[in-house]
């Protein structure tokens, strides 16, 4: 039973905020090769889809969603079924929620009578169990009857503990239903749930944000990680505000742990060195950034030439003031030309890396490393991530920031970039340098 986060050891997380899926396919073939090479622990993608394609090709890549939207009137699925015999069966999991906890039992195929258990429904006030004849008033909100009451409605006020995670039971008997919570009882009812197989189906809502544990995912050494999309950011922050207040707001979580946070538009890594990127990010506490040396990045296409890596004659890459935009980021002509040249001769790159340099300016956070233990010096709300990152939290660290050029990634293109840029042949050409490495032996599975 999942009744309290227990230490863990340290992890290695990837926060990609996603997600185009023609970009970001390429991207997942990397990842679920780490993973399995168990360079990466888990990787966490913030739905920021823009289309509706895109956000149905999220859901299918990651089936395994482990966080629940604010106001979200969709139900998501525990992977693995619940099988009820007629006898007394407890179904256990961990929530971190403020409140509007639902959980469901729909039968399998959506046959038969379904219940939906609230807890800490109406502002973490009261708790409650409902009974839909029709399965599909459970899933389509939009179709229940306003009338439909609970069949019992218990005050829990204070159920749901502001911080951390809470332990939760359902304690289905031959003909009763309790349902605690820190095992303090929520809700009790004279109820008898027919034996056979059931789905179990979760949500929060009502300005509730939702973080589950299942036995399954906790055991699932690939565990994935989807947190919907939500827009109640506050004014003037950008979308991506809630990823950063997640993680500073658990820092107490993952405070041992090293974050790679990468664009989903990354169309290459190094698996050859990516432990080592990551050993060198969790032996050197003194820098804040450790960024990848990045094919189609203004600093590093500087330093990439200053190496030996791009010839002096190839074309010319100065470095971009202040480390931002520059003549690289406004072309995508020129960025076509340097993943050509990349692609011709992939370790050229990788051998001309020298020792990390130390770096003040701003730099594309295309591929970036942090520390969980500095997650308390990045701000709630951030107006442009990337600049703050590079500068206000950095300084607040006082720290510097590197890049660590002996592991390689490659980005496929800035949005200026793209009215310019073969993006589909380029893409071809990712896919191909994909199969010739991911095959080789020392990927073998």
């Amino acid at each position: 039973m999942l009744e309290t986060l227990a230490p863990r050891p340290p992890k290695t997380i990837l926060v990609t905020f996603a997600g185009r899926r023609d970009r970001m396919s390429l991207l997942t073939r990397y990842v679920d090769r780490a993973i399995a090479e168990g360079l990466i622990d888990e990787w966490h993608v913030w739905d920021f889809s823009r289309n509706a394609a895109d956000r149905l090709w999220l859901r299918q890549q990651f089936p395994m969603t482990q966080a629940t939207p604010s106001n979200s009137l969709e139900y998501f699925r525990r992977p693995e079924r619940v099988t009820l015999a007629g006898k007394q069966c407890a179904l256990r999991f961990s929530v971190y929620a403020q409140s509007d906890v639902h959980v469901a039992l729909r039968p399998l195929g959506g046959d038969g009578p379904s219940y939906e258990f609230v807890l800490g429904g109406w502002n973490n006030q009261a708790s409650a169990l409902r009974l839909f004849d029709d399965a599909a008033q459970l899933v389509d909100v939009a179709r229940r009857d306003p009338l439909h009451r609970p069949l019992v409605v218990s005050a829990t006020p204070g159920l749901l503990p502001e911080f951390g995670f809470a332990a939760a039971e359902l304690s289905l008997h031959a003909d009763e239903v309790r349902v605690s919570v820190q095992e303090k009882e929520a809700l009790r009812a004279k109820i008898a749930i027919a034996p056979g197989d059931y789905e179990l189906l979760y949500r929060t809502g009502f300005g509730s944000n939702g973080e589950w544990l299942f036995n399954e995912t906790e055991r699932s050494p690939a565990r994935l990680f989807v947190r919907g999309p939500t827009a109640d950011y506050p004014p003037g922050a950008m979308f991506y505000t809630n990823a950063y207040q997640y993680y500073g707001a658990n820092r107490d979580r993952y405070g041992g742990d090293v974050f790679l946070k990468c664009d989903d538009d990354v169309v290459y890594m190094d698996l050859a060195r990516l432990r080592e990127f990551i050993e060198f990010r969790r032996r050197n506490p003194q820098f804040f950034l450790v960024s990848a040396n990045v094919v189609n990045n203004g600093v590093c296409a500087y330093f990439q030439q200053m190496s030996g890596a791009v010839p002096q004659d190839f074309d010319v890459f100065e470095m971009p003031p202040g480390g931002m935009c520059g003549s690289l980021w406004a072309s995508g002509a020129k960025a076509q030309r340097l993943h050509d040249l990349f692609l011709s001769n992939p370790s050229a790159f990788r051998d001309a890396a020298r020792a990390a340099i130390p770096w003040r300016e701003r730099i594309s956070i295309n591929f970036v490393s942090w520390l969980g233990a500095d997650l308390v010096h990045i701000p709630d709300i951030m107006t442009d991530d990337e600049h703050d990152l590079c500068y206000g939290v950095r300084k607040r660290a006082r720290k510097l920031n590197c890049i660590y050029p002996r592991f390689v990634a490659a980005h496929l293109s800035f949005w200026k970039q793209d009215a310019e840029m073969d993006v589909d042949a380029v893409l071809s050409r990712y896919r191909q340098l994909a199969a010739r490495e991911l095959e080789a032996p020392a990927y073998a599975a």
